[in-house]
């Protein structure tokens, strides 16, 4: 027996092992089981009957039977790579679910009786958060959530003298926005019994006035579910730079192909969702690609949505505080992960 076979013998009886393994398990994965089950027997009986691997590639058309066992480990490579990809990813969610129900337990226990609450996910505003919560305030609105997304900065000290009007919640861990506003929705679950919630950026990036538009259009249409504002649409006007709109149309054309929607804006973060869609809507992914996946959410729920018009005001401080262009490939990357591999 030469080293390869040897080789060949180890790899083949570990595999083995491992798919035993998976059969012991509480939650046994039958799949995982063939798979590796497979690829260990596969190991094994090339390795002792290599003739086996001649009438294999004759089947396939491959001129070396040996070849044939090179791309069958490609192919289990790819599909080991994929499942540990998902045990990563389930690792993170379970440690995203852990900070968030601390941050729950940590907060005080308020109901939220009235109209809407604002859920703002902030992570280092402490230069603006306060004034985008003022600017709430004054526009004589009460209920605001504030989730402090593992900030570093003072964003907790600025926040003090609003804790009449703001509850806050705090993540121990940086987890990003959507794990922030899933955390938000889900303090409104439990303790709000509110119309509908408004999701907000603390950047000062929203327009509060535009929230009228919003109010208007529920008043008269009592059937909707999801209100979601648009920069491109109605009368208003928002400049941004070019690339940026680019991105955004491109962002339009992935969405109608990946979830059947088709808005004109599609990663705008001012929404209103009544509370009866809130209980349909649970985010997943804790970064940026939360934008997505509500509208995928819509589209598998069968959730009634309207687009409003919205003035987004770009300033120097949102700018360099914004996404970066190339995150746009992350964040589709990470939308077709979650809709075809998790």
């Amino acid at each position: 027996m030469n080293l390869l076979q040897i080789f060949f013998v180890i790899s083949g009886a570990i595999i083995t092992i491992l798919a035993i393994d998976v059969a012991k398990r509480r939650k046994f994965n039958a799949l995982h089981f063939l798979v590796f089950l497979g690829v260990g027997g596969w190991l094994l009986v090339a390795t002792f009957f290599p003739q086996v691997l001649r009438f294999i590639g004759d089947i396939f058309g491959i001129p070396r039977g040996a070849d044939a066992l090179v791309y069958a480990s490609i192919v289990f490579l790819i599909y080991f790579s994929l499942l540990l990809l998902n045990k990563i990813e389930s690792g993170s969610s379970d440690f995203t679910l852990l900070v968030r129900e601390i941050a729950l337990q940590n907060a005080p226990k308020k109901k939220l009786h009235g109209k809407e609450v604002f859920v703002i996910p902030s992570y280092n505003e402490g230069k603006v958060i306060a004034s985008t919560v003022q600017h709430i305030v004054d526009a004589g609105y009460k209920h605001i959530v504030v989730v402090n997304d593992g900030s570093s900065d003072a964003t907790l000290e600025v926040l003090e003298p609003y804790m009449k009007h703001a509850t806050v919640l705090s993540h121990y861990k940086n987890r990003g926005q959507g794990a922030s506003l899933e955390t938000g929705f889900e303090y409104v679950r439990r303790y709000g019994e509110v119309e509908y919630v408004v999701t907000f950026d603390a950047d000062g990036q929203h327009d509060i006035n535009d929230l009228k538009e919003f109010e208007k259009y529920l008043d008269h249409h009592h059937g909707v579910d999801v209100l979601l504002g648009s920069r491109f649409i109605g009368k208003k006007s928002t400049w941004m730079p070019l690339a940026k709109r680019v991105v955004l149309k491109l962002g339009i054309i992935f969405t109608f192909l990946l979830s059947h929607i088709h808005l004109s804006d599609t990663h705008n973060g001012y929404r209103v969702i009544t509370a009866k869609a809130l209980k349909k809507i649970r985010l997943t992914i804790d970064g940026m690609g939360h934008a997505s996946e509500i509208l995928d959410i819509i589209a598998s729920q069968k959730l009634t949505y309207k687009e409003v018009p919205v003035n987004i005001q770009y300033t120097e401080y949102s700018m360099k505080k914004g996404q970066r262009i190339g995150n746009a490939f992350n964040i589709a990357t990470r939308m077709i992960w979650n809709k075809f591999f998790k």
